[in-house]
């Protein structure tokens, strides 16, 4: 049995690697936005699947364990000045960057791609995500599909959060905030998806969310901020099989002088995460763990 099991993490880098935007923005796109409210179509990581997850009764399943590694000098965390509720969010906000743990990284999501029939879904399908410090935690997430988001604000100021499907550039949902301790349940996603969170009133603050419609997925523990890769595996009946992540961060281009230009306008803005490339080589040992069944065997 074949199957590619893939990384999801986010990086952010520095503003002067940033030479494009790769995130959506409070800010229309050449003078328009595309789908009403929302902004335009970027490529993404996750979409639907052209068939329904079925579950089905699991006999031999085997396990697969892994690692997800950094190589290479981490980036620099950007340091955000507020222009607006200082007494709130503070006279500057530190923006999540990877969090490793000697060269392994922390909040890796990985899941297995086209496995349409397997185990069921947790009973507890509630996920959380809170504004606090004019930040969002968790900066990434995984959750599932028909689960219930419960969105929640710890900051005594007016957050209103948006919900953007990168794929479509359609705004999946709002959550809007009057006073701390409120929250607010979404349960709008209804298909995979990767979607992007954004605060309309303090735009330096993002989150990332995987939507997926399966339940082969792992998460690492605390916030990454990677790009993405895949790998394929290959488990036997009742077996367990390992794979490792390698990353390396993207050596930027060269700016031309109309980027230099871009980069220097944009020095008084928060950097944004984009999606790099990177590397993967074979190693044995570590987690996240994934257990389901031997799917039939197939090519990728």
């Amino acid at each position: 049995m074949l199957r590619r099991f893939v990384g999801f993490l986010i990086v952010c880098l520095v503003v002067p690697a940033c030479s494009h935007d790769d995130t959506a923005s409070a800010h229309s796109r050449n003078g328009t936005r595309a789908n009403g409210d929302g902004v335009a179509p970027r490529p993404a990581v996750i979409a639907p699947a052209a068939e329904p997850y079925k579950i089905v009764s699991v006999a031999g399943g085997g396990t697969i364990t892994g690692t997800v590694d950094f190589d290479g000098t981490p980036p620099a965390a950007e340091v955000v000045r507020p222009s607006t509720d200082q007494k709130v969010c503070g006279n500057s906000v530190v923006q999540k960057t990877i969090t490793l743990s000697g060269t392994r990284v922390s909040g890796a999501v990985v899941w297995l791609t086209d496995i349409r029939s397997g185990k069921g879904f947790a009973l507890e399908r509630r996920f959380d995500l809170t504004n606090d410090g004019c930040t969002l935690d968790p900066f990434v997430q995984v959750i599932s599909t028909n689960s219930t988001l419960n969105v929640g604000n710890d900051d005594r100021t007016l957050h209103t959060n948006r919900f953007i499907n990168v794929g479509t550039g359609e705004i999946a949902a709002v959550a809007p905030f009057n006073d701390d301790g409120e929250v607010v349940p979404v349960d709008r996603f209804k298909e995979a998806a990767e979607i992007e969170v954004m605060c309309e009133q303090h735009p330096w603050t993002h989150a990332w969310i995987a939507v997926l419609d399966h339940p082969y997925y792992a998460q690492t523990a605390a916030h990454p901020s990677l790009g993405y890769m895949d790998d394929s595996v290959t488990v036997g009946a009742g077996l367990q099989a390992n794979v490792a992540f390698r990353i390396r961060r993207a050596t930027p281009a060269v700016p031309t002088p109309a980027a230099a230009e871009s980069a220097r306008a944009a020095s008084s803005t928060p950097a944004v995460p984009i999606l790099p490339t990177a590397s993967s080589t074979p190693a044995s040992t570590g987690a996240p763990t994934t257990t389901g069944p031997p799917p039939p065997r197939q090519r990728d």
